[in-house]
């Protein structure tokens, strides 16, 4: 009999497991866990230092949520066919740039010069924007492949003409004389964070994903509305000053739950749009995507689940 009760017990829930990397438009969820909005027994916070260990913990089953851009999605469905977008985080609007050498005054001139770009779909993606802009092709430059954390060392060691990053690099990057030559004002809604979650742990995880989207919008509140609380506390975990931190959300349009069903709702939802967009971009660039049809991609119902407005 005691064994028939124990097999009644019901297991403990595992913890969700959250990753992205360090960077402004994902901090809601941190912030939210050092409000006290976040339970760590329920969901688990892990933090990266570059979007290519982000793709591959999501790969690998390590994360149940994953920060990634929204290229980075569809690059990743090829290996992960069943990914779903249930947030839009936020879009850049010039927080995503090219930084040159003085002297390099128009795209014109990056023909034959060394560029520094992550190895992931976004700097593939956001790099071969430049060079259309620019009427170049990949074979006019050089690409040199750099983890985001070793640019500014690259860059100071005088191996680099420009570099194709984003965030808080920048502004160790312009403190070292280089300046801002493209960014993503040029290619609006081109470039989108979004958060994803596999379909099966969307179903087995549904309560600490609602948990998770009421405590980000929630804290994102406080970011645009009491930045003076918000700001020292995101700066502090990304290491960096206040005002960097207000520098770079300067770049972003951040989106709320009304925002976020305006993109994930209706058929097709209009984030349907940007993405088959971007996958054609993709593709003409010889770059990995998974499959054409996107139908299933967007899951609006855990926003509209969420109990905060």
């Amino acid at each position: 009999m005691l064994l028939a009760l124990a097999g009644c017990v019901e297991e403990p829930v595992q913890p969700l497991v959250f990753g992205a990397i360090t960077w402004p438009g994902y901090e809601p969820a941190y912030l939210a866990r050092d409000l006290g909005f976040l339970d760590e027994r329920q969901i688990h916070l892990a933090e990266f230092t570059n979007s290519t260990e982000v793709v591959r913990a999501m790969r690998n089953g390590r994360l149940h949520v994953a920060g990634l851009t929204l290229d980075e999605v569809l690059s990743l469905r090829e290996a992960v066919p069943d990914l779903q977008v249930f947030m839009v985080v936020d879009v850049s609007n010039g927080a995503d740039v090219l930084m040159v050498r003085r002297g390099i005054d128009n795209l014109g001139q990056l023909r034959g010069k060394r560029i520094g770009v992550e190895k992931t779909a976004l700097g593939a993606y956001f790099l071969t924007l430049i060079l259309r802009a620019a009427n170049l092709s990949p074979k006019d430059v050089q690409v040199v492949s750099l983890p985001l954390d070793e640019q500014v060392q690259a860059y100071r060691s005088g191996s680099l003409d420009a570099v194709v990053t984003f965030g808080l690099v920048r502004g160790e990057l312009s403190r070292l004389g280089a300046v801002a030559l493209f960014d993503s004002t040029k290619v609006p809604d081109k470039i989108v964070d979004t958060l994803v979650v596999r379909a099966e742990d969307a179903v087995q995880y549904r309560e600490q994903l609602r948990i998770l989207t009421e405590a980000w919008f929630r804290a994102m509140h406080i970011i645009q509305n009491e930045p003076a609380r918000a700001y020292p506390l995101m700066a502090q975990r990304e290491r960096v000053q206040a005002a960097d931190i207000g520098e770079t959300l300067r770049g972003l349009v951040l989106l709320d739950k009304r925002k976020n069903l305006q993109q994930l709702a209706g058929a097709p939802a209009p984030l349907l749009d940007t993405a088959k967009e971007i996958q054609g971009i993709l593709k003409q660039a010889g770059l990995p995507v998974g499959s054409d049809d996107l139908s299933l991609m967007v899951n609006s119902s855990i926003v509209a689940e969420a109990g905060l407005d």
